[in-house]
């Protein structure tokens, strides 16, 4: 998955009713709960499901109706964004519609799970660079983004192979805060960027701030992903009292012929010294067995990295730093806790 896949067809595993509510009941696609009109699916019907963070084109009139519930700019155009929701007590991750209205997917073979999105027109909700922040480029092709898949998302095969070696999974805290990647070229030049974007290092910004105080250590073919949190990242949720990094990935590349092959992530026991005070707080919990409980274990985690306070979710990696095809080659998969993330959605 080198882009997020957020339009595709699935089928409606299961459905349920809801405690206290004649019209709407809770649809199961995928890992995901789905708050649907009721009778307006049976199981086991094909639909188009929308993930969470789409930016659904409001020109399209099978969409319109969503202005109603919020609007946005992005990319020169009217969207509205899809985040999490809180109905009669059910968390409503993601929006389902009737197959039969997208002749688009008339190509799709039965029983796949096809994408969508760009013959809908739909993106991933970024938000613009924030001010103070300017972009040199875009995000090194050599390297992969920090996007950690969500374990709603992991198929029968990959969840098997995550399942294989329970013990060699490490959860730490999921931090809410802006992300870093930097990485040093082999001039010996430190680089930064966001999630899509290589920074300015003559502009003055907090992932520049963090990098210059954290990581100039670093040396030519190594790189580093992590967090920054604290004041003017996200609101600040952990009410953090300064700017952060926390650090959840460290490794190499091939600074002399950098490419995606070439990237090999380090176990957290082989970092150096300096990162390894900077890592991500590590939970005590186990693996659970299903997905269902994954998601469960997580809604109402506390945060390590600042007692009292919610944690946005967990991060399971591989203590070996081994990929894994279904993770698109990463060695991570997250579970974010649908209350928080409900709660995120009613701030912004």
């Amino acid at each position: 998955m080198p882009d997020r896949t957020l339009a595709t067809i699935e089928t409606i595993k299961a459905l349920a009713p809801i405690d206290g509510a004649d019209a709407i009941e809770a649809a199961t696609v995928r890992g995901w709960t789905v708050v649907v009109k009721k009778g307006e699916f049976a199981v086991g019907d094909p639909v188009l499901y929308v993930e969470v963070d789409a930016a659904l084109p409001l020109t399209d009139p099978r969409f319109a109706f969503l202005a109603a519930r919020g609007t946005k700019t992005y990319q020169d155009r009217a969207v509205h964004v899809l985040k999490t929701a809180r109905l009669r007590g059910v968390y409503s991750q993601g929006i389902v519609f009737p197959l039969a209205d997208f002749p688009e997917a008339a190509w799709a073979t039965d029983g796949a799970s096809k994408t969508l999105d760009s013959h809908l027109g739909i993106t991933k909700w970024e938000p613009p660079l924030p001010a103070g922040m300017a972009a040199v480029g875009p995000f090194p092709s050599f390297l992969l983004v920090t996007d950690a898949e969500r374990v709603q998302n992991l198929d029968a095969t990959t969840w098997a192979q995550v399942q294989a070696d329970p013990g060699g999974w490490l959860p730490t805290e999921k931090v809410d805060g802006s992300s870093l990647t930097a990485w040093v070229t082999a001039d010996g030049v430190l680089h930064v960027a966001s999630r899509n974007w290589e920074l300015d290092p003559a502009v003055d910004n907090a992932h520049w701030r963090v990098a210059r105080k954290h990581l100039t250590a670093l040396i030519p073919g190594q790189w580093v992903q992590g967090e920054v949190a604290g004041p003017g990242q996200q609101g600040n949720p952990l009410h953090l009292p300064a700017e952060t990094l926390v650090v959840f990935g460290v490794g190499t590349f091939d600074a002399d012929a950098p490419a995606r092959a070439t990237m090999h992530r380090l176990p957290r026991t082989d970092w150096p010294s300096t990162l390894a005070a900077l890592a991500a707080p590590v939970y005590d919990l186990p693996l659970p067995a299903t997905i269902t409980d994954t998601i469960t274990q997580v809604e109402k985690i506390g945060s390590l990295l600042a007692p009292g306070r919610a944690a946005e979710g967990v991060v399971w990696t591989r203590r070996d730093g081994a990929g894994l095809p279904g993770l698109d080659g990463r060695a991570v998969f997250k579970s974010i806790s649908a209350a928080y993330l409900a709660k995120a959605a009613r701030r912004a």
